[in-house]
């Protein structure tokens, strides 16, 4: 294809882009403003703090609204052509009708990389001081991460499992614990201490005023009870891996979802709604290609203007959306496999687009 007309094609691509990006980032942030406002107005806390917590969500909804951007870009550059004429001088010319899309296709994958490099780097950080302004400035909730649980129990390997009254992960102590050591199936060690604290540089909890109990490796041996004021006990596990705060799916990002999977995995926690969460963010960034497929096949079938395409660019990506909150309800639920409910919505819009796409005779 000739790189003039790939590069006037692409080019008619960016400008729609940006412009409804910020259109549709804008209409997100007033929204955010007129539904945190009656939220705002009950604390005490300065409109600096309303507006930082604003600013903190910028990323966020950049994120969330780059496809429909996408979207709004594809039926602007192709509608414009078609309007103009341009579309039937390029065929006449004897280009394929897939080679004049094909930018508009390139496009939508550098909008999806752009979207996977926010959604990576500064969103979730962003998103997380957005909630700390929000939970922890303007409502005062000291522990919005849910860091501190009560009446724990979990494992911490294969063979050790904790019990603890409270379990404070900001702190990073427990008080009340009884840590119980197994060595292949049969109890050998048994810990009963008033308080567990963390010591980061040695990389183990140490226990404070309790009582350690060795089991005999036979029936006949008796228990050999010892008190202590201090000891350093045979859990190493760091307080992150074994209460984890509470999951905020848009302040992690990949990396960091595929961590805290494994840290689950690690003590015998449930991961399905963290795979869930996981198969949506790598699919996120395909909804651009996906919805460019969408706008393509939609401006070949339905001839429409400018002010219609936008109409049809919000009805189509909110259409999008539901269909993702319906897959992560289902997959949550266990309903279908977190593969499926991650990337299905964006697969049922590609094949009905390739469809379309075939009755257009793109191809």
């Amino acid at each position: 294809m000739n790189k003039v007309f790939f590069k006037y094609i692409a080019k008619s691509f960016w400008g729609p882009f940006f412009f409804g990006l910020g259109v549709f980032v804008c209409l997100l942030l007033f929204g955010s403003l007129f539904d945190k406002m009656s939220f705002f107005m009950k604390t005490s806390s300065g409109f600096d703090t309303f507006l930082k917590y604003l600013f903190y969500q910028l990323p966020y909804f950049v994120v969330k609204m780059m496809p429909l951007a996408t979207l709004l870009a594809v039926l602007f550059a192709l509608g414009g052509m078609i309007s103009k004429g341009e579309w039937k001088a390029g065929m006449a010319g004897g280009w394929r009708p897939f080679n004049m899309a094909l930018p508009l296709l390139v496009c939508s994958g550098a909008a999806a990389l752009l979207q996977l490099g926010v959604q990576e780097t500064v969103a979730p950080s962003f998103y997380m001081k957005a909630e700390y302004v929000f939970q922890g400035k303007m409502w005062g909730r000291a522990d919005w991460k849910r860091l501190v649980r009560r009446d724990v129990a979990f494992a911490a390997g294969p063979e050790v499992f904790v019990t603890a009254q409270l379990f404070d992960g900001g702190r990073e102590t427990m008080e009340r614990v009884l840590v119980n050591v197994y060595n292949g199936g049969k109890i050998s060690s048994e810990i009963n201490a008033n308080k567990a604290v963390w010591d980061k540089s040695a990389g183990v909890w140490i226990f404070e005023d309790g009582v350690l109990i060795k089991y005999g490796t036979d029936a006949k041996s008796r228990p050999v009870t010892s008190a202590f004021t201090s000891y350093a006990g045979p859990l190493t596990s760091p307080p992150g891996t074994l209460v984890l705060e509470r999951l905020v799916p848009d302040g992690v990002n990949i990396m960091a979802i595929s961590d805290r999977i494994g840290r689950l995995k690690a003590i015998g926690a449930p991961v399905v709604a963290e795979k869930v969460q996981l198969y949506e963010k790598l699919a996120g960034p395909l909804a651009n290609i996906v919805l460019a497929v969408t706008g393509i096949s939609l401006v070949l079938l339905v001839r429409m203007n400018r002010l219609f395409g936008f109409g049809v660019a919000l009805a189509t990506g909110f259409s999008f959306w539901m269909f993702m909150t319906m897959g992560q309800y289902a997959g949550e639920a266990e309903l279908v496999p977190p593969a499926v409910a991650g990337f299905g919505p964006a697969f049922i819009f590609l094949i009905g687009s390739f469809l379309a796409l075939r009755k257009a005779r793109i191809f």
